[in-house]
């Protein structure tokens, strides 16, 4: 069963505050809430298909197996790389940050292992300096926005079936306008693995907790971080 890492030095006060009230929230619902977002996920899972056109891709990247892709973290880059053969035009961007103290960054791990695949270095941007998925979306949000060639087309965001439906969920919170795109080709796969699943319910109904209660109080430290 896949477990719920969380402590205050990852999510602040903040964070802990709205981690109690979401599962309040469930509490007081009878689960009917987390029910609903569970489906989401699972159904997500399940029937995402990938787009064939693209202009900018998103790939999130997975802690890395002695300092380099697991199998999770290549297939993402595989589906990647089959995209960006399609799409000769589009530009790569490869996010994750150190995940230890002496060995490369995710972003930089999977750009090296595009690039070994023959993947011009020319068209592969990498965000490195993030610790979770929601800080992978915002950095990468701000540098496509700084980035002159831009990404003004079909954004299509890369991740495993089982971690679309909160990804797609972070994206669209921050403004990002994407497209999911599952690394795996069978919809099997993402249903096969349903504590990982069910975390990620937990993990996505945290968020919109999150995102409404700050809405709601109007605080504005909390929406900064979350959108």
């Amino acid at each position: 069963m896949a477990t719920l890492r969380v402590s205050p030095a990852r999510v602040g006060l903040d964070g802990l505050v709205t981690l109690a009230l979401s599962l309040l929230v469930i509490l007081l619902t009878a689960g009917l809430t987390l029910l609903l977002v569970f489906l989401r996920v699972r159904d997500l899972a399940r029937h995402a298909t990938c787009p064939g056109r693209a202009d900018c891709l998103l790939v999130l990247g997975v802690q890395l197996e002695d300092g380099r892709p697991g199998r999770d973290y290549r297939r993402r880059l595989l589906r990647a790389l089959q995209l960006a053969r399609r799409n000769p035009q589009a530009r790569i961007w490869v996010l994750g940050g150190q995940t230890s103290a002496s060995g490369p960054s995710e972003a930089a791990a999977g750009a090296a292992w595009l690039h070994e695949h023959g993947l011009a270095a020319t068209r592969i941007r990498c965000e490195d300096q993030s610790r979770h998925t929601l800080e992978n979306l915002r950095h990468a949000r701000d540098l496509i926005a700084r980035d002159p060639g831009g990404c003004d087309g079909e954004l299509v965001l890369i991740t495993s079936r089982f971690h679309l439906a909160r990804a797609v969920g972070l994206a669209r919170g921050l403004g990002l306008s994407v497209r999911p795109c599952p690394a795996e080709r069978c919809g099997h796969a993402g249903a096969r693995r349903p504590g990982v699943l069910l975390r990620e319910a937990v993990l996505l109904h945290w968020y919109h907790t999150g995102r409404r209660f700050a809405r709601l109080i109007r605080h504005r430290g909390m929406l900064e971080r979350i959108s």
